[in-house]
C-alpha cells in the first residue's frame, strides 16, 4: 500500500476512552493524535470517573511507542512495528500552533482545535484522505458542517457490522396467519397444543421464534424443526399480553413476547435488545424475581455490568466492599422502583452483596 493509498485516521478523545487500544485498530494506515486529545486524557486520567483508568491505559500505549522517539519522528509518525501488516504509522500534531480557520463550538475550545487540525491536515495532504473518528454525534455534524469531507464513527469493537439485519426474534404475518397455511396437524400435550406443518410458509425460522399476526390474536412459538416440517405451540395474543412477573405485565405483544422467553426455564438464554426506556431491564428483573423468590426455581441472581476501574482501585476507596462498589451496580436495581412489590417485600428473602464485578442477590 503506498502513501497515497494509504488514509490519514485523527482521532478524537472519546475513541481512546472507548476503547484505549483504538490505534492499533488503524495499523494499516496513518493515526494522527492532535495534542488536544493528550491535555484532555492528562486531564481525565486523575478523575474518579470510571473512564480514568481508560485514559491510563491509552496514554501508556502511546507511551510504549513514543518513549525512544526523537521530537521530529515523532511530528513525522512513527511506525507501528516491523510486521507486515502494520504498514501506518503514529504521530502526534502540535494543533495548538495551528491558525484557527473555524470556530464549530462556542464553548469548546479543545474541540475547535481538533478540528482545525482535520481541516489543516485536509489541505496540506490533498489527495490523500483525511478522516475524523469521533463517537460524538455532534461532533460529526459540526464537523461536516465545518468542511471536514471524512467523518466517521468508531465501529471497529461491533462484533457485526449490519445490526439492523439481525434476526427480530420474531415473525409477523400479513393479514391472518392460518391463511397462509394449507395442512396443518393438531396434538394436545399436557394442556399445551402443538400444530404441525411444512415449515416453507415460514421459512426461514429457527427454534424459539415467535410467530404473530396482524388481524388476529394468534401467537405461536417454534417448538421443532424437523426436514421440512416445523411444529409451533401455540400461546395467543392475549394470554402472552396476560402474563404477569412480580406484578409487572406487558405493555404490547412485543413485551409479551419477551417475557413468555423470560419465564420460560427451558429457554437458557435470553437476549433482548431495543431502545432505551423499551422496558429491558425491568422485564429481566420482575422475571428473575417472580423466578427466584416466587417459584423458588433459583438460589440466586446475579446482574453484572462493566465496572472498568475495579479491579486494580477498590481498595483505595473508603467503606466496606459493599460501599465501595455501590456506585458501579447503582443503576442496575432502578426497575425494581417500577414493580408493585416494594422492597420490604423482599424482607427475609434478599441478601446483597458485591464482588468485583458482580452485584448479586440471594435467598
Amino acid at each position: 500500500m503506498g502513501d497515497t493509498d494509504r488514509k490519514i485516521f485523527v482521532l478524537d478523545t472519546n475513541i481512546l476512552l472507548h476503547e484505549p487500544h483504538a490505534i492499533f485498530s488503524f495499523k494499516e494506515h496513518d493515526v494522527v493524535i492532535p495534542m488536544t486529545v493528550l491535555e484532555e486524557l492528562d486531564r481525565i486520567k486523575d478523575s474518579k470517573r470510571d473512564v480514568a483508568r481508560d485514559a491510563r491505559v491509552a496514554i501508556r500505549a502511546l507511551e510504549d511507542i513514543f518513549k525512544d522517539a526523537t521530537p521530529d519522528e515523532i511530528s513525522e509518525g512513527i511506525p507501528f512495528s516491523s510486521n507486515i501488516d502494520a504498514t501506518g504509522t503514529l504521530s502526534i500534531l502540535a494543533d495548538y500552533v495551528l491558525q484557527e480557520t473555524v470556530k464549530a463550538f462556542a464553548d469548546k475550545e479543545g474541540d475547535n482545535r481538533i478540528l482545525n487540525a482535520v481541516l489543516y491536515l485536509q489541505n496540506k495532504r490533498s489527495p490523500r484522505e483525511v478522516v475524523l473518528v469521533t463517537k460524538d454525534i455532534n461532533m460529526r455534524l459540526r464537523a461536516k458542517g465545518a468542511g471536514v469531507r471524512f467523518v466517521e464513527d468508531y465501529r471497529t469493537d461491533q462484533l457485526i457490522d449490519d445490526v439492523q439485519y439481525l434476526t427480530k426474534g420474531f415473525q409477523k404475518s400479513e393479514g391472518a396467519f392460518w391463511e397462509h397455511i394449507d395442512e396443518v396437524e393438531t396434538k394436545t400435550l399436557a394442556s399445551k397444543t402443538y400444530h404441525t406443518f411444512d415449515r416453507e410458509a415460514i421459512d426461514p425460522t429457527f427454534i424459539n421464534q415467535y410467530l404473530i399476526d396482524e388481524s388476529s390474536d394468534f401467537a405461536g412459538r417454534v417448538a421443532d424443526i424437523d426436514g421440512d416440517k416445523v411444529t409451533i405451540r401455540d400461546l395467543s395474543q392475549e394470554r402472552m399480553l396476560c402474563r404477569q412477573a412480580w406484578d409487572i405485565r406487558p405493555k404490547n405483544i412485543y413485551q409479551g413476547m419477551a417475557m413468555d422467553a423470560l419465564l420460560d426455564p427451558d429457554i437458557d438464554l435470553v437476549i433482548l435488545t431495543g431502545a432505551a426506556g423499551s422496558g429491558k431491564t425491568l422485564l429481566a428483573m420482575a422475571a428473575a424475581l417472580e423466578m427466584t423468590i416466587e417459584r423458588g426455581m433459583f438460589d440466586k441472581i446475579i446482574v453484572t455490568r462493566n465496572t472498568p476501574d475495579i479491579g486494580e482501585s477498590i481498595g483505595f476507596l473508603p467503606g466496606t466492599e459493599e460501599e465501595k462498589m455501590m456506585p458501579c451496580w447503582r443503576r442496575s436495581p432502578i426497575p425494581l422502583r417500577h414493580c408493585t412489590k416494594t422492597i420490604t417485600a423482599l424482607k427475609g428473602h434478599l441478601n446483597t452483596f458485591a464482588i468485583k464485578r458482580t452485584f448479586s442477590l440471594s435467598r
